[in-house]
């Protein structure tokens, strides 16, 4: 693999674990590294062998509402009906997928349709990925400064 794709994936990866962590932080009581795990869930898909076909390829099934809402429904169940873990790991995995589709690649938003569609936006380039970064950093700091967090 091409040195400029590894970096392009590192980085993204780290866009959508970082995004994940500070919403789960920001907004919920919830242990913040469920942000980490779940906004990079759906890009397991990338373990996936190459010979597999569609759904089971990047931006194919884990990339979907529907996959999303079977996880946060997971757990939920799993997480003995705690709305909170449920809240935190939806705003993790919701974020991977707001992002995703917004790019030019977009996700598929009826699976088990096989359609997509896009705004077409470079959400990976480096200026959005700085306000991707600012904003999650803005969530952080206004968390730690908000005078709730010392009750």
């Amino acid at each position: 693999m091409e040195p400029n794709r590894v970096l392009f994936l590192a980085v993204a990866f780290l866009t959508h674990a970082f995004v994940g962590y500070a919403l789960v932080r920001g907004f919920t009581d919830a242990d913040p590294r469920l942000g980490i795990v779940f906004g990079l869930l759906p890009d397991g898909d990338f373990l996936f062998p190459v010979v597999w076909e569609w759904p089971f390829v990047h931006r194919g099934i884990t990339h979907t509402p529907l996959f999303a809402l079977t996880v946060v429904g997971s757990a939920y169940a799993l997480s003995s009906r705690s709305r909170e873990s449920a809240a935190a790991v939806g705003l993790a995995i919701g974020s991977h997928l707001a992002i995703d589709s917004l790019s030019p690649r977009g996700i598929d938003w009826l699976f088990p349709i096989e359609t997509t569609w896009s705004p077409g936006l470079p959400v990976h380039s480096p200026i959005t990925t700085g306000l991707l970064w600012a904003v999650s950093i803005t969530i952080l700091v206004s968390q730690s400064t908000d005078p709730r967090s010392n009750e």
